[in-house]
């Protein structure tokens, strides 16, 4: 997943692509050659989650030692990465590499990208992707999240032009104050409170259990667990 990825900072930096022994001898003894293309909502482990004009949104989860089908990225897309990951990315013109990643690291991508991916580690490789649509240049982004208690973090992950990512991290019944246009993952496996302007709460417990904020909306994050809990927000648009 080349690109160019940033962990808890604002300026953007290069990744290094390396081609190590591994991803060389696993293609070598596993090839898996890109004849068939598919687009990437049709590859299983990139589950579609949120459609919309101006994003689409995938709840990405490959098993240990797994790997995806051949699979092309269309568009721009911005990557957050659940949890320490190694994985060999095999693309279709090009040497395959290894990419280490640390819980929390992001991404950006430029479209065009057609390739494999292998988990090389024992757990799940799990990330939150979101593409950027044509009609992405039209949002503007809202106020940063906020808080009112010293027992909550919010922690900046990336930002660039265009968008933004925090790491919320909550003790028993804390919330957060947080503004669309945004995405709210839940990766961390605990269960959070959601409820937007006008809106019923609802609970968040699964990977899967993205959110989308439109424009101008306010909602809040409430951890109602007996233990803290983290969440992500991918916040959209030009400043």
């Amino acid at each position: 997943m080349p690109g160019r990825v940033c962990s808890g900072c604002s300026e953007v930096q290069p990744r290094k692509n390396l081609f190590s022994f591994a991803a060389r001898n696993w293609m070598s003894e596993n090839r898996y050659p890109c004849d068939n293309i598919v687009l990437i909502e049709q590859e299983p482990r990139h589950h579609l989650v949120i459609v919309n004009e101006f994003v689409r949104a995938f709840a990405v989860e490959i098993a240990p030692h797994d790997r995806t089908l051949c699979h092309h990225h269309a568009h721009e897309y911005l990557m957050y990465v659940a949890g320490d990951a190694q994985i060999a990315s095999a693309p279709r013109d090009g040497e395959p590499a290894t990419h280490t990643y640390h819980d929390g690291d992001c991404e950006l991508s430029p479209p065009g990208l057609i390739h494999v991916v292998k988990n090389l580690r024992d757990t799940e490789f799990r990330n939150l992707l979101v593409e950027f649509l044509p009609e992405f240049g039209d949002l503007r982004r809202g106020p940063v999240p906020t808080t009112t208690s010293v027992h909550v973090t919010i922690s900046p992950r990336f930002e660039d032009k265009l968008s933004s990512v925090f790491l919320l991290q909550m003790d028993t019944g804390l919330q957060v104050e947080i503004s669309g246009p945004a995405i709210v993952a839940t990766p961390y496996n605990n269960p959070l409170e959601f409820a937007a302007s006008q809106s019923s709460p609802r609970t968040l417990e699964r990977f899967t259990d993205l959110v989308w904020i439109a424009p101008y909306i306010r909602a809040r994050l409430r951890n109602p667990a007996a233990s803290p809990a983290r969440a992500v927000l991918v916040a959209l648009g030009q400043r």
